[in-house]
């Protein structure tokens, strides 16, 4: 039992590097191109507060999801977001949302090599978190576990920390 255990905790580590490798560099994200005058005034705004990174190397990759179909696929992440850390905690910050349902993944990669490094057992090196600090079981949280929902003209923030696996 343990060993099944131990295998789908391996196979849970090697979804989660997947689902946060970045796909592209895009550090400044665009907003929706010229939204109407009533289309920006509907718009609804993400931050995100992390904290919890134990230094300031690398970046920290984003990738917001704006439906459970798309969940944990970095090439069909909603918008992407890198941000550069100077301190051990930063705000990201996604503007020019419609309303609706979303989630999203991150992790601090400390060598800025685009990946999610492992150790020999698959297990995350570095830092990552989801949305509303969601967990899976063996791996990566569910979209539902994930999501939070954004109404027009809203701000809303996540208070997120990144975790760290023994």
């Amino acid at each position: 039992m343990k060993s099944n255990q131990t295998i789908l905790l391996l196979m849970g580590m090697f979804m989660l590097m997947i689902a946060c490798k970045k796909s592209t560099v895009d550090n400044n994200p665009t907003p929706n191109p010229n939204p109407s005058p009533t289309a920006a005034d509907s718009m609804a705004v993400l931050r995100i507060d992390l904290s919890g990174l134990k230094n300031t190397n690398g970046v920290v990759n984003v990738a917001l999801y704006n439906s459970a179909a798309s969940f944990n696929k970095p090439a069909q992440a909603y918008k992407q977001a890198i941000a550069t850390p100077t301190a051990t905690s930063l705000t990201i910050e996604f503007d020019s949302l419609a309303a609706g349902t979303y989630a999203f993944g991150l992790f601090h990669d400390e060598n800025n090599d685009a990946t999610l490094n492992t150790n020999i057992l698959t297990i995350p090196t570095e830092g990552f978190a989801f949305s509303n600090n969601a967990m899976g079981t063996f791996g990566a949280p569910t979209f539902t576990q994930a999501q939070f929902t954004l109404a027009a003209k809203d701000t809303l923030t996540q208070t997120i920390t990144l975790k760290f696996l023994p």
